[in-house]
């Protein structure tokens, strides 16, 4: 009973860094594009991730795409791609948390026409470990500039306190 008294007692006293390993949360991600944004505006709301899977969104299992070398089987085994599976047929949020966006930035609402801005919008980010142990997150991201519009996939790998490019492929535009 002491013993179970004294790591409670350092628990507290360390402010609980015990459970601090957690890794990145979604907002990194956001916050690491949407700060990095120039002139651009941040919609309101995220892109949804329905009608999704992970065998979908996989590069190497479409015919349809220009880059299929891209093989994310690489990155994530099984047990893995199956709780992206699993996010994906989840419930995710469906507006920008401003609070957890941390540069000053200007919300649109992307759904609306907007003279002369490039509206940048992203959906939910996934975070996912891989099999090499390093952290990913797969986000997708559109662009908006008046009446053309960009829909890309992107897959990142966290570096220290930033995200390098991984993958990135357009799926949509007009």
């Amino acid at each position: 009973m002491i013993f179970l008294k004294v790591i409670l007692a350092s628990f507290f006293l360390t402010g609980g860094s015990v459970i601090q390993e957690k890794g990145p949360n979604e907002y990194d991600l956001i916050n690491f594009l949407a700060c990095n944004l120039t002139y651009e505006s941040l919609g309101k709301n995220l892109i949804s991730w329905r009608n999704n899977s992970y065998e979908s969104l996989n590069p190497i299992n479409s015919k349809s795409r220009l880059d299929e070398s891209f093989d994310m089987n690489q990155i994530f085994n099984e047990d893995q791609r199956n709780k992206i599976d699993e996010f994906l047929n989840s419930n995710h949020p469906s507006k920008m948390d401003a609070d957890s966006i941390n540069c000053k930035i200007e919300f649109e609402d992307a759904t609306e026409f907007v003279a002369k801005k490039v509206i940048f919008s992203y959906s939910y980010p996934i975070i996912s470990e891989g099999i090499d142990k390093e952290i990913y997150g797969i986000i997708l991201e559109s662009e908006v500039f008046e009446i053309n519009y960009t829909l890309r996939l992107k897959v990142f790998k966290k570096q220290n306190e930033s995200w390098d490019l991984v993958y990135q492929e357009d799926l949509a535009f007009s």
